[in-house]
Order: C-alpha cells, then structure tokens, then sequence
C-alpha cells in the first residue's frame, strides 16, 4: 500500500481499515497499469480524493523515505494528460517510461533567503576621494571632569621670549602645563621644543603659521579648507620630526578665530582631533599689562576647571606673573596642571 493511498476520502473515514485500503487500491487500479505516470503523481492525486489534497504537499517515502516537495498538481487522471516529470532531490531512478524524453528544464538562479526572489546585484559606490570621516571636535573652554585643577596653557608662535624662564619655573615647581606650539616656532626652536617634550608637557597643534582661520584678527580673507588642513598638518610633521611626538587629538586656534558654524570643529574632526581647546581666562599679558595686572586678572576667575592663557614671547609679561599666580591656586585648595587634566 502507498504511504499517501493511506489518507480515505472523507466517506471511508469510518471504514474498517482493510476495508478502506481495498476500495482505495480499486480506485486507482487504472493508475497502477500505466508505468508511464511517476508514482509521486499519484500519490498526489490520491491526497487529491480527500480534498484536502495540498498543491505543495509532501510526498513521503516514494523512493527515499525523504520528504519530497511537490512542485505541481495534479487535477485529473485522464489518459490524455501526458507524464508530468518533476524534479526530486534523490538519487533513485524514476519509473522507466515508453514516452519520449522530454526536455529538462534549466534550474531557476538561486533565491534570496527572504523573498524568494533573486537576489539583486547592486553596483559599489564608489569612494568620495574628498570626503574624509570623523565626529566633530568638541570645544573646550573650561573643565567640567570636578577636579581641583586650574589648567596653565602657553601659547608659542611668536619669539623665543619667556620660553626658557617659564620651563625653568615649571621644573623647579614640579609642574606639567600645556602648550599651544605652531610649526614654526618648532622649527626655529628645536631644542626648546625637544625640552617641552621630554619634560612631559601637554602638546597642542596651533597650526603652523598662526594664521587665522576666518580673518577676523587677522583682517584677511579666510582661510580655504585646503589652506586649513595644510596648516594643522604640517604643523603635526614638523613636531613628528623634532621629537617623535603628534599633537594630536588637541588643536587650539590662532587668536582664538572659529566659525561660528561648528565647521571649524567638523574639519578638526575629519583631521583626527577631539578637542578645540580654547580658555576660560586670557591673561592679556600679550596687550602689555603689568605682572601684577596679570596676576589679579588670573586670580579673580580662579575656579575648578579654569583654563588660562598665557604667551610665551617677548611682548607679554605672563612669565613674571606666574609664581603669584600658581601661589594661588595652591592656596585655595587646587593644582596647577594641563588642559588635558581638567577634561
């Protein structure tokens, strides 16, 4: 008996089971003369009697006991139907048959796991050579990590002035600070620049020129992105070459000129820098005031976190007004550090 043959139509449900076997066996006795028809089509029609017979149902154990989709249906039993061939995932032979081969149709590509369709092919983008990724850098004006720090910055573009007097000072207090040095400041003054480095302070790219980006201090023309790319990144190989020693992820800009767009953090970003490191207090010892001024300015907006600006070069008395200064940050509980340590 065929496994499918097993399922009686709905008025055999009750008979006896030989009973139901039998009459089965007679219906499809017509079947069973013509080799010609693949038996897993007539166990499809013989699912087809109950009318539950399914167009995509199983088929089991015809050949290799293996579940077997079908992949069509069969609605009649007429002798002018010809064989259907079907493809079966098994090694057994089919039936041998009187008719014609018929043609084997190819195999349809292969499907995409959702869908059923075939799977589209999408032609690459290609790469934007201009486009450069990167999260914008983010703009630091004072420290908000809690610590009792006040960072000291010295910014170095100009001459060597007050370079040796304020490393001198830093030394002896057992202080680390950060500088904001340009690439020709570097270049001019090596050794200065090998002993900021080596004596473990803070190094921030102030690009290699000081040229203002937007040309507001400057009163010049703005700065095109290639002309800023060139300046941060000379800048960096300049310092790589002196002292083995990248700036990055910190920048500061000359005369503190952004746009006010966020562009200048977006490019700093794409350049591998986290943070445009601005300041809380200028000394403004650069516009000629006293050591003593210096120190009161600074003193009077001493706070956790603060960043204060200082010069190195000849024209500002920041190196005078130092030892006050860091007296009293020490008197009112804090330390003096870098911009890196208030962060």
């Amino acid at each position: 008996m065929f496994p499918r043959e097993q399922r009686a139509c709905d008025d055999e449900a009750s008979l006896p089971h030989d009973v139901a076997a039998i009459r089965s066996l007679a219906l499809h006795r017509p079947l069973l003369r013509r080799s010609t028809v693949p038996l897993v089509v007539m166990a499809n029609i013989a699912a087809g009697c109950s009318g539950g017979g399914d167009a995509q149902s199983t088929a089991t154990g015809l050949f290799t006991g293996a579940a077997v989709p079908l992949s069509s249906t069969t609605s009649s039993t007429t002798s002018t139907s010809p064989p259907t061939t079907l493809a079966l995932s098994t090694t057994t032979e089919p039936p041998a048959t009187t008719t014609p081969p018929t043609t084997t149709v190819p195999a349809p590509p292969p499907t995409s796991s959702s869908g059923g369709k075939p799977p589209v092919t999408v032609a690459p983008t290609p790469a934007d050579p201009n486009a450069i990724e990167g999260s914008p850098a983010q703009r630091i004006s004072r420290g908000a990590n809690g610590k009792p720090i006040v960072a000291l910055s010295f910014d170095a573009g100009s001459d060597f002035g007050y370079a040796g007097q304020i490393l001198d000072y830093l030394q002896a207090e057992g202080i680390k600070a950060s500088f904001g040095m340009t690439g020709m400041w570097a270049e001019k003054n090596p050794d200065a620049f090998r002993r900021v480095v080596n004596e473990g302070h803070h190094l921030i790219n102030h690009t290699y020129s000081h040229q203002s980006w937007t040309g507001v201090s400057s009163g010049r023309l703005p700065l095109s992105k290639d002309a800023r790319i060139d300046e941060v990144e000379h800048a960096d190989r300049v310092f790589v070459q002196l002292a083995g020693k990248s700036a990055k992820p910190w920048y500061r800009p000359p005369y503190g000129d952004i746009d006010r767009d966020g562009s200048t953090e977006k490019l700093l970003g794409q350049l591998g820098y986290k943070y445009n490191a601005m300041w809380t207090i200028d000394s403004l010892g650069w516009q000629g005031l006293s050591p003593e001024a210096i120190a009161a300015r600074c003193i009077n907006g001493l706070v956790p976190g603060a960043i204060l600006l200082f010069h190195v070069g000849s024209q500002s008395e920041d190196a005078n007004a130092l030892p006050a200064i860091v007296a009293a940050i020490r008197a009112a509980g804090m330390q003096p550090g870098t911009v890196a340590d208030v962060i």
